[in-house]
């Protein structure tokens, strides 16, 4: 950002610096791949509901979950790795 001040302006996260938010990304995807391979193995329960009910909760589980959570997690992440002083 120092040669281009302008894309400081994408920085909608605020997050330490380029190298603490790649870092913080790769992290953050590779602790939820940990957590995803135990669901993954198990499975999830079959329930018979209509086909409206299904998408409305799928949406709104996957569709905003998938959406906000990483915002969350990776900002988390950033901020442990600035206080620590890793990136």
């Amino acid at each position: 950002m120092v040669s281009l001040p302008a894309l400081g302006a994408l920085n909608i996260m605020r997050l330490g610096s380029p190298h603490s938010a790649i870092l913080s990304a790769v992290i953050f995807n590779a602790l939820i791949i940990i957590m995803l391979v135990p669901l993954a193995l198990k499975g999830v329960k079959y329930r018979a509901i209509g086909a409206s009910k299904l998408l409305q909760r799928n949406l709104l589980i996957y569709g905003l979950g998938g959406v906000i959570a990483p915002f969350i997690g990776i900002k988390i992440v950033d901020l442990i790795i600035t206080h620590i002083g890793l990136a």
